[in-house]
């Protein structure tokens, strides 16, 4: 099994990425599963604590797992990915032998700041947010993707180049003149 990290600030579009290679590979050979890991911490009471960490841990495991032994070719992990520590952290509760490649979704702050305010369901724009995209714009990866003035879906087509679920368009060789 693959594993594809696709990360990125909040509301930078890894959902909507994440949709889209959905949709690109069902096509394809490939069996792909996505799993968001903010989707592992919805929970009421709403709190970070140790207990609460252990549980999403314990989750994006499980779903590590059960993925591994069902077949599946790439498991996609989407999730904000704003250090190389959350990179290990996620790495390390994978399956063993779980080759990994992880993707950065950039976007100038302009951009971003756009996109984010476009989402109803977010909180107002603040510093949590701010440090947040800092922080995953940084984050080194395997592959890095600007996603400023592209549709997610001509991302997704990018993304799935990079990690080999579709074939790259390969060019038109010209006539010799």
């Amino acid at each position: 099994m693959r594993t594809v990290m696709l990360g990125g600030a909040p509301g930078i579009g890894k959902s909507s990425v994440a949709e889209q290679l959905l949709d690109l590979a069902q096509e394809g050979p490939h069996l792909v599963q996505w799993v968001d890991v903010d989707n592992l911490w919805l929970h009421q009471p709403w709190r970070v604590d140790e207990r609460m960490t252990t549980m999403a841990q314990a989750n994006l495991r499980a779903v590590a797992s059960h993925a591994s032994q069902a077949g599946v070719d790439v498991l996609l992990i989407t999730w904000v990915f704003q250090s190389a520590e959350i990179h290990r952290l996620v790495t390390g509760l994978l399956p063993a032998g779980a080759a990994t490649v992880s993707v950065q979704l950039h976007a100038d702050y302009d951009t971003w700041v756009r996109r984010f305010g476009a989402d109803a369901r977010r909180p107002g724009l603040n510093d949590f947010y701010r440090s947040r995209y800092t922080e995953a714009q940084a984050t080194p990866a395997d592959h890095v993707v600007d996603t400023a003035g592209i549709a997610p879906k001509e991302v997704a087509r990018r993304v799935a180049a990079l990690i080999g679920i579709t074939e790259q368009e390969k060019p038109v060789a010209s006539e010799p003149s």
